[in-house]
Parts: C-alpha cells; structure tokens; sequence
C-alpha cells in the first residue's frame, strides 16, 4: 500500500466514516447530559439563568434540557443531523457566552474546563451542520441524498 495512500485516503470512503465517529460521541454525551436533566429536572440550571437575568429562565432551562437530550439523540442517529447541529450549537455558544466565558481564561487547566466542554460541543455542533450526517445515517436512508466529496451529505 502505498504511503499517500495511508496519510491521505479517499474523502468518498472515509469521511462518512468519520463523521458517524464524531456524531456518536458528540450525540451519547449530549444525550447523557440532557438525560441527566431531564431526570433531576432543569431547576438548577433555572436558577443559574435566573441569577444571570435570562427572561423565562424555567422555560430555557427546558429548551436547553431538550435540546442536548433530543439533539443528542437526532446525532446519534444521524437523523434530521443539520437542524440538530445547529440547535445544539446555539445551545452550547449560549451556554459558553453566558455562563462560562470567565472560565475562558484558564483554558488548559482544571479552572478551564466550564469553558472548554461548551465551547468545543458548539463547534462540532456548527461543524455538523454544515458537513450533515453523512453516508451511514438516518437522513441518508430516509432522504436518500447522496454524500458530496468530502463525506457529508445528509
């Protein structure tokens, strides 16, 4: 096999591949916090937008608590991926913005880490709602739209 090969494999192969990768992790955490939410109920996270002067702080702490629970679940399964993506992006650069962008300052250390987890989920959510679910999803078999080159579609 030939080295090119190996450092730069076909996109057409290998990026759906990739992006089944990211979707899961990204919609198992995301699930599992919203889950965890939905269990304890999003009172806590109420009070912290009440603290902060968030309108309505029951109301998007529920909107929040769904968004991570059921936009981790669109994620995992690659269904309605675009959409998903944009609202978990939404949801984590709100949750950065607001309540952990001080962390920021630390970034790279155990202090950092309110900032860090945020910030990174809104990147890989606003990177999944541009490349879509790709080739091994449910937006692939339901909507039968063929990736593009780089893997995405979907």
């Amino acid at each position: 096999m030939k080295l090119r090969s190996l450092l730069y494999p076909d996109s057409n192969r290998t990026g759906s591949l990739g992006l089944l990768l990211v979707r899961l992790a990204t919609g198992a955490l995301l699930a599992a916090h919203g889950f965890s939410k939905l269990v304890d109920g999003p009172a806590g996270l109420a009070g912290g937008l009440a603290m902060k002067g968030f309108p309505a702080p029951t109301l998007l702490a529920w909107c929040s608590t769904l968004a991570e629970f059921l936009g981790g679940i669109c994620l995992l399964l690659g269904l309605l991926t675009r959409p998903a993506a944009a609202v978990v992006a939404f949801n984590m650069v709100v949750a950065w913005a607001s309540m952990h962008l001080p962390d920021a300052a630390h970034v790279g250390s155990v202090k950092g880490v309110p900032f860090e987890y945020p910030f990174l989920l809104s990147i890989v959510g606003l990177g999944l709602a541009f490349t879509g679910g790709g080739r091994y999803s449910l937006d692939a078999v339901l909507f039968g739209r063929k990736p593009d080159a780089g893997g995405g579609g979907g």
